[in-house]
Formats: structure tokens, C-alpha cells, sequence
């Protein structure tokens, strides 16, 4: 059996079979066409083949220097520094963070970490793999690797990290709606009673004001749409670059069939006053954005929980992703708490 390994700069022609392979959507070609160009750094592909059958990916990122985004920089993560649903435990000993960089860090769009390939699943390939990665980013100059936001499922790949030797990084869950019932009455009923009168009260508001709420065409109403992003990020301080923004929705435009692009809204006049954007990838609904003006109040709500659960139910959807941060509103609204682990070890280029 022989073993080889490869990295390049752009998505090399194996990895749409690689991809197909798993059943982890993070790794998707359109998923990362069209959120990858969110991630900061450089992206990177490793191809692992046996007798010359490629059999596991990465996609990863060089960094330089620390990003801007803390919850990229795995300096950040080591020092605690990063959001948590409950108090942390601060570390016995600040970390030196001065040889972390250049790092290559191993992660998808979404907070997600995962491999590709049918070999994904088996520890000595998974091995081989790490230890291909050490080489190689010794060879570029790379002083650390990490692995960030490598949910529960992804147990195969965590132990292979865990008997690499790689340290163990604390990073916080993210939050995922399991499907398991089969219509939004039954959806309802499982609440806590308090936010299922205030998903009611909420949508009587609504229509007094005179909003419907429903799905609506990202195409038709993109501009609206764009518009409540960038007030949102303004609103939390984060960066509102309408350039970047604005090619995210291309990108969704181009990679995504409309119907997997679910945007639910409420709108008075015909104009989007709220609104929340998913992609649904296979048996998953990834949601990603949400918005609203102030006289729509409650609109975030409707839209993000009530009304993008019933658009995934009439699509047979069996998850939805809602994502970190937020956990408390989004538990209260049925999701359930999935840790993510992060892992790093500083480069030799021995194979450890």
C-alpha cells in the first residue's frame, strides 16, 4: 500500500468524490464556493491517496498572523477568550502566544470541522493524514496547526487528534434542532408554554401592524434583505462591509437552487421589514442571517424559529443548524446544545 500526499492552493479535481463520500454537508463544493470566502486567511486543500485513489481532504486556511475574528484565532481560544453559554474556568497559565504564527488552521465555513473522503472514518488513514499535514506545514513555515469547531459526529477525527498528541482546545457548542416530530402543532407542544404564547402574541402583532409572514424569493427581495444584514451587523459592531456582503448573496444565488435558499420574511407593502436566510444542504437547513427593522419587532422571532421550522418541515428537512452564539433563545425555542472541540499542536515536521 502506498501512501502520498498533496497540498494545493485551489480546490483540487478529487474533492467533489471526496465530498460525496461523507455525509457532512460543511465539506460541499457549493457550501464552500459560497461561504468559504468568509474565512479569513488563505485557503489550503490536502489530498491524502492510497495506490493513487484519493481517500481523505482537508480544507484549511493560512494564516499569517492572528485574524481579526477571535473565534479564528486560536491564540484567542487559548487564553479563553472567546463567548461561552456559561462562565469559563480561566486557564492556570496565559499561554505564549508569540510561536502560534504563521498557523494553519483546519476548519470549514459555519464553525464547522470535518474530513472528507471515505477514509475519514479510519484511524490509520487518519493518521497518515495528520502526520501529512505536520510535514507539509513545517515545509511552509507554519509554527502551529489547529483544528476548530469539530462537532460530536465527527468522533473518528477528534480521537485521531486526541492520539496525535494534539492539545485540546475549549470552544463552546453550537446549537441544532433535531426534526422529530412531524407537524408545527406538534413543534409547538413541545415548547415551554411561556414562548409558545409568545410566538402566538407575537404573530398577532405582526398582522395588526398589517405584515404578513411567509417565504419569499431571495432573487425578488435580495436588496431588502441586504439591507437588514448590514444593520444587524451595525447594530452588534461588527464589520458591515457591503461588498462583502453583497457577494455572499450572489454566491447563494449561484451555487443554490432557489428552493434551497429559504428565506422566510415579513413584509408590509410588499417590502421585507424581517427576515431570516437559511441553506438547506441535503437533510440539513443551515440558518445564517436574520434582520429587522425596529417598527417590526418580534419579526426575528417569527421568522427565525416559527416560520423557517415550517419551511423545513413542508421540504422534509431532518435538522436544522441554527449555529452558536445565542444559546439560550435558541434552546428556549426547542434546539439543543452539540459541543465543538478544537485541537492544536505546535509544528516539528517529524511526524510526532
Amino acid at each position: 500500500m502506498r501512501v502520498d500526499s498533496r497540498a494545493t492552493i485551489i480546490r483540487p479535481p478529487e474533492w467533489d468524490c471526496l465530498a460525496a463520500e461523507v455525509p457532512e454537508y460543511t465539506v460541499s463544493i457549493p457550501w464552500l464556493e459560497t461561504m468559504g470566502p468568509l474565512l479569513p486567511g488563505e485557503p489550503r486543500w490536502l489530498i491524502i491517496s492510497v495506490d493513487e485513489q484519493a481517500r481523505v481532504g482537508l480544507h484549511a486556511r493560512w494564516l499569517r498572523s492572528p485574524p481579526s475574528d477571535a473565534r479564528f484565532d486560536i491564540a484567542a481560544a487559548l487564553r479563553g477568550d472567546l463567548p461561552s453559554p456559561v462562565p469559563r474556568t480561566p486557564p492556570a497559565a496565559v499561554p505564549d502566544i508569540a510561536p502560534l504564527y504563521p498557523s494553519v488552521l483546519v476548519t470549514l465555513p459555519g464553525y464547522a470541522c470535518a474530513a472528507a473522503g471515505s477514509g475519514a472514518t479510519e484511524p490509520a488513514l487518519l493518521r497518515e493524514t495528520l502526520t501529512a499535514l505536520d510535514t507539509w506545514a513545517a515545509q511552509q513555515g507554519a509554527r502551529s496547526v489547529s483544528f476548530l469547531y469539530i462537532p460530536e459526529r465527527q468522533e473518528p477525527l477528534r480521537r485521531a487528534l486526541t492520539e496525535f498528541g494534539a492539545r485540546p482546545v475549549e470552544l463552546y457548542p453550537t446549537c441544532v434542532l433535531p426534526m422529530t416530530f412531524g407537524s408545527m402543532d406538534e413543534y409547538l407542544r413541545q415548547l415551554r408554554s411561556p414562548r409558545r404564547r409568545d410566538i402566538a402574541r407575537l404573530l398577532r402583532r405582526l398582522a395588526e401592524k398589517d405584515m404578513t409572514v411567509g417565504e419569499v424569493d431571495l432573487a425578488e427581495v435580495r436588496d431588502d434583505v441586504l439591507e437588514l444584514r448590514l444593520g444587524l451587523l451595525r447594530k452588534y459592531n461588527s464589520a458591515a462591509d457591503r461588498d462583502t456582503q453583497s457577494a455572499a448573496l450572489d454566491r447563494m444565488l449561484t451555487h443554490y437552487r432557489r428552493e434551497d435558499i429559504v428565506v422566510t420574511a415579513a413584509q408590509r407593502d410588499g417590502r421585507v421589514v424581517g427576515f431570516a436566510l437559511g441553506l438547506r444542504n441535503g437533510n440539513t437547513l443551515r440558518l445564517l442571517w436574520a434582520g429587522q427593522l425596529p417598527e417590526a419587532r418580534g419579526a426575528y422571532f417569527v421568522t427565525l424559529f416559527y416560520a423557517q421550522v415550517r419551511a423545513a418541515l413542508e421540504r422534509g428537512v431532518e435538522l436544522i443548524d441554527y449555529g452558536t452564539l445565542e444559546w439560550g433563545l435558541k434552546t428556549d425555542h426547542g434546539s439543543r446544545l452539540e459541543q465543538l472541540a478544537g485541537y492544536t499542536w505546535t509544528v516539528s515536521g517529524d511526524g510526532r
